[in-house]
């Protein structure tokens, strides 16, 4: 909900959205809502005064963020707003709370207890973007605690231009080929639970010794989880005797460091790691090696801008510009379903170390990130690590809880300690 208009604000201000953006506004839907969310667990109760008052200020610092989605004649585009956030108590399932109505902002701010929750349309911004807003939130709001003399020396870094910018534009090369459409992958066959119902269940294992078990396998710890959680699909397929599809997980990449932007809109292209079941019995050791061997050739400039060729040919196409945006949103949810979540099984998205400064950083517990709910995949997994503690969240829309817990029975057997939470 958004309240009373803060003075100052320009109605004029406004910007499109990025090319990754552009298709989330069209495949909204009551279950798949494409918003995602990241909670800090605090060391003490939240206040929801200076929590607002945190909330503001970050906005005032990231000012890109402080918009609202709005429907033009033929796409979506973001509006500068002069209203206020609204911080609710969080009293729902994450990640459900769709708005039908436009011109609301792709932020939701919760608060419940130690929890400090934030939800971002995937329209907006990715994993990294969110992350740099949540850790403002958080500098602001512990500034305003006053816990002790030296959080008044930490400073929240403003946006610059080249935050703002659509990274995939400033990188398209137009020369470059495009790729090939994939075939049909393995779908648990689960069905979707009624609307407004979004499961998660939380493992935080040790950084530490999934490091250390990752290194003793020569591969990263991304390299080694995805390797993990298609072992466990896999394993579920021959012992339910399902019918067998590739087995393909959809594993986000971030691509600032590869391409030198500090854009805080979307700049991520997905690679899809993959065994086939109907060749036969994988172990866990060859999947680790084909995994690792397929994400060091895909995470290659070369290959990605391959998918920016893609993507901005189908949103540069003139037919497709053409469209009437009431037409768009009848066509695009099946498009998106066809050409994007029929050629996968599952997400598996590692957002890194979440960090602040040295001063504050003793006064959160944890960080948690749970990853959009899908209708087309009904089980996603989200991971990011604070100080020691790795956080492996898994998304669902279905009642079966058989796949969570294949997964942390199994790290378990690996020798890693798992402590769990759920909210169902």
């Amino acid at each position: 909900m958004l309240k009373r208009q803060r003075p100052g604000a320009s109605e004029n201000d406004w910007h499109k959205l990025d090319n990754a953006g552009k298709m989330y506004p069209f495949i909204r839907s009551d279950w798949q809502t494409t918003l995602f969310r990241l909670t800090a667990v605090m060391k003490t109760n939240v206040d929801p005064v200076k929590l607002k008052g945190a909330v503001m200020k970050a906005f005032s610092q990231f000012p890109q963020f402080n918009v609202v989605l709005k429907p033009g004649l033929f796409w979506y585009y973001f509006q500068k707003t002069k209203n206020e956030p609204d911080v609710q108590l969080d009293e729902h399932y994450p990640c459900t709370q769709y708005e039908r109505r436009l011109s609301v902002s792709p932020i939701h701010v919760y608060f419940k207890e130690k929890e400090i929750a934030i939800e971002f349309s995937h329209a907006l911004t990715d994993g990294y973007g969110a992350s740099a807003f949540l850790r403002a939130v958080l500098i602001a709001y512990l500034q305003d605690s006053s816990l002790n003399d030296n959080l008044g020396k930490t400073q929240i870094v403003c946006c610059s231009e080249a935050n703002r910018e659509d990274s995939y534009l400033e990188n398209y090369d137009p020369s470059v080929p495009g790729l090939k459409r994939s075939g049909r992958a393995f779908h648990l066959p689960y069905k979707a639970v009624p609307p407004g119902i979004y499961f998660s269940t939380t493992g935080t294992v040790p950084l530490d010794k999934l490091l250390n078990k990752a290194k003793a396998d020569g591969v990263t710890i991304t390299v080694w989880l995805t390797a993990f959680y298609i072992s466990v699909m896999a394993e579920m397929i021959q012992d339910f005797n399902w019918k067998a599809h590739p087995v393909v997980i959809n594993v986000p990449v971030n691509l600032r460091p590869l391409y030198n932007s500090d854009t805080l809109r979307n700049f991520f292209v997905t690679i899809m790691p993959q065994i086939d079941c109907r060749l036969g019995h994988f172990s866990f050791e060859e999947i680790l090696t084909h995994v690792k061997n397929y994400m060091s050739l895909e995470v290659d400039k070369r290959y990605i801008n391959q998918q920016f060729k893609r993507n901005i040919d189908i949103e540069s196409n003139f037919a497709v510009r053409l469209i009437p945006l009431p037409l768009k949103r009848l066509i695009f949810p099946s498009l998106y379903y066809h050409f994007g979540e029929r050629q996968y099984s599952g997400g598996f998205s590692n957002l890194g170390a979440f960090r602040l400064p040295e001063e504050i950083n003793s006064e959160v517990k944890e960080v948690h990130i749970l990853v959009p709910p899908s209708s087309g995949n009904l089980i996603k997994v989200g991971c990011i690590s604070y100080n020691n503690n790795f956080s492996i969240t898994f998304g669902s829309l279905a009642h079966e809880k058989e796949l969570e817990r294949r997964f942390f029975s199994g790290l378990r057997k690996q020798g890693l300690p798992v402590r769990l939470s759920v909210n169902y």
